[in-house]
């Protein structure tokens, strides 16, 4: 009965009439490039009415005919006022200029105008891209996953790593977008680095709790980053070295102000010195790293109803080594792992009401092992390839019914494939495969419908999503209701609550919890359903003046058929049978309690956030059917991050960063039993004395080592000198973990039983350098 009356007051939403009344509608850009400027707010001065721009930069405002005195206003630049009589529905365009900073619009005496009102500060956190170029980083390499990881109940798997769990979730459980297209790996040089290259970053959005209806697929959070468009006035570019890798970005008009595109790459150069060298000192051999993203994105304004976009991102990790004795006597290897991504997205204004977005994507996560040798006439090949592809269409709807309701529906179907751990050994007179049981394909189909109020006092996101999952010959029907609500008691304090339901239907089978290249996307079975989540929150949020954000939210989240592998299983090995007999399913819990603070304008900027959570999993093989703490239990965790700009002199721009974060130990499972082996049939202990057919070590119970806390203390110094209006130079230095604290990265067992300790990250100083043209 609940779910029919939920799904009711979904699809029936509430028609809010009014006489005499007509549509104010079009876009907000910046003035210089022509970008669309999403979350801009547009205030009718004259009935203390406002909105905000959504995603595409587009606004819709209804009001009765007569008198209208607009404002429109942005973060970081100059209001924009526009007076007019409405007489009809009208249509225009509003670009804004860069300016002093000023305070975002207020309505009812002191509330902000923002995107997605229902949402509190804790579950919807925006990324501070000035942020991200400022903070203090390791080997010069900006990262917008590491910035986000100073946000609370967001906790680095870890140290130094980009990959992220969101309340106690595991990393697979993120949903990361890039321009609305699923990336499946996000990690460079194993896990260090992320796929984002920040010279080509237009935004970046998370949200944790409450999440809307128009979202789905992942049980824990949704990363939204969307990519540059391209300058539609000039023609500007970017150059970036650090001490890891080199940037260029071009972007440039096709057309003035009609059409634009925008290319950027980025490529370490780890490997040139290595295999320079190499050559130089005559070696028969060559081996090194890299990896390289380049990202491209193009985009068409036919008129003011229609704009066309097209993006694509391609990256790639590649480690190889050559061997060369002679002609008829070489070998090779190759081991590289990557994505591919396309879109081409189509913006289309129906009526002054009415905004659509459609999509048709493709996305690929390949992963691929290569061994060739060559020895006078026999020739042998060692292939191991693991695919996922992706290639789907979504149709998203905005309409405007009233600036106190806003409508939105879609729908998106997509076609995946399976490809995971594919063995290949060929030679001479042989060619055989493995794992070729584990192929699978699925099809999957999603509805959904938002209605999102905002009263004054009360804002209110009420929405379902339908998925519809079919593969081999089962079918899975789930329905996701979602709530987010804010009551504001005055302009100043609010209380938020919100009840979120997911469904993800794929799978990460890994051995590392890392995000590592090797791990596996699994497609949900008829043997092994797709895993569940509910979490609900409750918080408070006070904003004593427009700079400064104070909020605490509780959350408590269960999850239902998460999986991990059985004990002693490794994937990589060829298998008889299909994985679904290497893994076991269980069982998960989260819950905690988050806190922020915040000063978001001014001299000094910055955050400050304290999480106290537990997360726990059970499996009935494990710990006799008890629960034990998840790998990334951490119960307290600790960040600052905070940026003060020095008086500007001379053109010369200076500012001073300092990031820190403490935090609680992993968990880790240490072995503590010893077990007598076994030799293998028709082996000979005298004539193979193999240590790990002697004795066999275990341990009671999963995560039973838990790491001592670690925490490092970071410092940057930028210094940007503007040459001309659109000439600049800019360097940062940084200092990673200024103490040179040795943190646990590892602990393992030597022979003798002792435990010991690995360290990976000392003190560490870089420089960047940074040119805009």
């Amino acid at each position: 009965m609940k779910r029919i009356i939920i799904f009711f007051l979904s699809i029936f939403p509430l028609w809010l009439n009014g006489q005499s009344k007509f549509t104010i509608s079009g876009y907000i850009t910046d003035s210089a490039n022509g970008e669309r400027l999403a979350g801009a707010t547009v205030y009718n001065k004259s009935t203390g009415k406002g909105a905000a721009a959504n995603a595409y930069g587009f606004f819709s405002l209804t009001e009765k005919e007569g008198l209208c005195n607009l404002s429109f206003r942005f973060v970081g630049f100059r209001e924009y006022t526009v007076n007019l009589e409405l007489k009809n529905d009208t249509f225009i365009n509003i670009p804004l200029q860069k300016g002093i900073e000023i305070e975002e619009i207020e309505i009812n005496a002191q509330r902000q105008v923002r995107g997605n009102p229902e949402l509190s500060i804790l579950n919807r956190q925006q990324v501070d891209m000035q942020m991200v170029e400022s903070a203090p980083v390791i080997l010069g390499e900006h990262d917008v996953l590491k910035t986000l990881q100073f946000m609370p109940g967001i906790k680095q798997g870890a140290e130094n790593t980009a990959g992220y769990n969101v309340r106690g979730g595991s990393a697979d459980q993120n949903l990361i977008l890039l321009d609305g297209v699923p990336v499946y790996n996000v990690n460079h040089l194993m896990v260090f680095f992320s796929v984002f290259n920040t010279d080509a970053i237009k935004s970046a959005e998370l949200i944790k709790g409450g999440i809307p209806a128009r979202y789905g697929g992942r049980l824990s959070s949704v990363l939204d980053v969307t990519m540059k468009e391209g300058n539609l006035k000039e023609s500007r570019g970017i150059f970036s070295i650090s001490p890891v890798a080199g940037r260029i970005t071009y972007e440039s008009p096709i057309k003035m102000d009609t059409s634009a595109f925008i290319i950027s790459l980025r490529r370490t150069f780890l490997d040139l010195p290595m295999v320079a060298f190499q050559k130089l000192n005559g070696d028969n051999y060559n081996f090194g790293y890299y990896f390289y993203d380049l990202n491209a994105k193009a985009n068409w304004k036919f008129n003011p109803e229609n704009r066309l976009y097209l993006s694509f991102y391609t990256g790639t990790d590649k480690l190889f080594h050559n061997t060369k004795e002679s002609k008829k006597d070489k070998s090779s290897y190759n081991y590289s792992w990557g994505n591919f991504t396309t879109v081409l997205r189509w913006n289309k204004m129906f009526s002054p009401k009415l905004f659509s977005n459609l999509a048709l994507y493709y996305s690929r996560f390949n992963h691929r092992q290569t061994g060739k040798t060559k020895s006078d006439d026999l020739h042998t090949l060692f292939k191991t390839m693991t695919l996922l592809d992706d290639i789907s269409f979504k149709a998203d709807f905005d309409y405007y019914f009233q600036p106190q309701y806003t409508l939105r529906f879609g729908a998106k179907a997509s076609h995946l494939i399976f490809n995971p751990n594919i063995i290949q050994l060929k030679s001479k007179n042989s060619d055989v495969s493995f794992n070729e049981e584990n192929r699978s394909n699925a099809k999957q189909v999603e509805m959904y419908l938002e209605n999102a109020f905002s009263f004054g006092w009360l804002a209110l996101n009420l929405g379902s999503r339908v998925s519809g999952y079919f593969t081999g010959e089962k079918s899975y029907i789930h329905f996701q209701p979602r709530l987010a609500a804010n009551l504001y008691f005055s302009p100043s304090f609010s209380a938020s609550a919100s009840f979120t339901q997911m469904t993800q239907n794929m799978h990460l089978l890994t051995n590392s919890s890392l995000g590592m290249p090797t791990d596996l996307w699994v497609a949900s079975t008829d043997k092994i359903g797709p895993q569940l989540s509910k979490q609900i929150t409750v918080g408070l949020t006070y904003e004593p003046a427009p700079n400064y954000i104070f909020g605490i939210e509780g959350y408590y989240k269960i999850m239902n058929h998460v999986i991990r592998f059985d004990e002693g299983v490794a994937f990589l090995n060829p298998k008889e049978s299909g994985w679904e007999e290497n893994v076991l399913v269980g069982d998960g819990k989260a819950f905690g309690v988050e806190f922020l603070a915040e000063k978001q304008k001014g001299r000094l900027t910055g955050i400050f956030s304290y999480t106290l959570s537990r997360s726990e999993r059970k499996f009935n093989e494990l710990n006799q059917g008890n629960w034990f703490p998840f790998k990334y239990d951490r119960l307290h965790d600790i960040s600052v991050l905070a940026e003060y700009r020095l008086n500007k002199r001379y053109n010369t721009s200076r500012s001073i960063s300092v990031g820190f974060t403490l935090q609680s130990g992993n968990n880790l499972s240490m072995p503590d039993t010893e077990i007598e082996g076994m030799l293998l049939p028709g082996t000979d202990f005298a004539e193979h004395p193999i240590p790990w057919q002697k004795k066999r070590f275990t341990y009671s119970n999963p995560n039973n080592l838990k790491i001592p806390a670690f925490h490092h203390l970071d410092i940057g110094y930028n210094i940007t000198k503007q040459k001309t209006d659109s000439k600049s130079i800019t360097w940062s230095f940084s200092v990673y973990n200024v103490y040179n604290r040795m943190n646990p990265w590892y602990y393992y067992k030597n022979q003798s039983g002792q435990v010991k300790q690995v360290s990976v990250f000392p003190i560490i100083p870089s420089v960047a350098f940074k040119y805009v043209f």
